[in-house]
């Protein structure tokens, strides 16, 4: 039977049916457990009950949010997605509700991700001094200018119960943005001087932009960090090539 459906061609839902559309077909009538998604261990949560004022280890919310995924070569979508920001680690719910059912994915075999449409690649073989490989959010995929955010969390503990037999923890998180450019990553992006080091001959206008934007540097960095490399770096990069 599984045969038959892999042998089903993609034009057979005509062209109304995009990709995405067609591998969620296939999920749903086989079951992700039976596809190559079923691939990892099961994922355990040691923390559970044990965070104070809502500070976990995951991004953006530490209940299962929908998302897509490309691992081992295939993409899978509106799957359940959790991400830990602590451990790197990209987790799936197969079956909504069990907590059985969340797995870890093999880091090596996961590509690229999104969840709540922030997308995610995997980040290898960065040899800067002090620098995380690992998942980086995309803020910017333009040209020649790949813009990406390493965020972090790391745990602290908070306190204790009344007993002292029970920690109670909190999760601070960090994050710093990396530019991959000319064939190269260039390590952290942490202020002005930072760019003007890698793009000397816009100076200038890198002052005036930080001058310009103080307001949504404060409120919005990563729309900030976006803008500036999308309309002042990204199209000198253009006019050179």
């Amino acid at each position: 039977m599984l045969l038959l459906f892999l042998c089903l061609p993609l034009l057979f839902f005509g062209q109304q049916k995009n990709e995405s559309e067609y591998y969620n077909w296939f999920d749903t009538i086989i079951g992700k457990e039976h596809t190559g998604l079923y691939n990892g261990k099961q994922y355990v949560d040691l923390d559970i009950n044990k965070i104070l004022n809502n500070k976990h280890a995951f991004f953006f919310s530490d209940e299962v949010l929908t998302g897509s995924v490309i691992y081992d070569g295939q993409p899978y979508y509106n799957v359940g997605i959790k991400y830990n920001l602590e451990q790197d680690k990209l987790l799936i719910a197969l079956k909504p509700g069990s907590s059985a059912s969340v797995m870890q994915l093999i880091y090596d075999k996961v590509e690229e991700f999104t969840i709540n449409d922030y997308r995610f690649i995997r980040v290898e073989n960065i040899d800067k001094k002090n620098y995380t490989n690992g998942f980086h959010q995309v803020l910017l995929d333009d040209n020649e200018i790949l813009l990406l955010k390493k965020h972090t969390k790391s745990k602290i503990k908070s306190a204790d119960d009344l007993e002292g037999n029970k920690q109670y923890y909190e999760y601070r998180s960090k994050s710093k943005y990396v530019l991959y450019f000319d064939q190269d990553y260039k390590g952290d992006i942490k202020s002005k001087t930072d760019i003007i080091t890698i793009f000397p001959e816009l100076k200038k206008e890198i002052k005036q932009f930080y001058k310009a934007h103080k307001l949504l540097r404060r409120k919005n960095p990563d729309a900030f960090m976006k803008k500036i490399f999308a309309e002042i770096i990204n199209p000198s990069s253009k006019n050179e090539s």
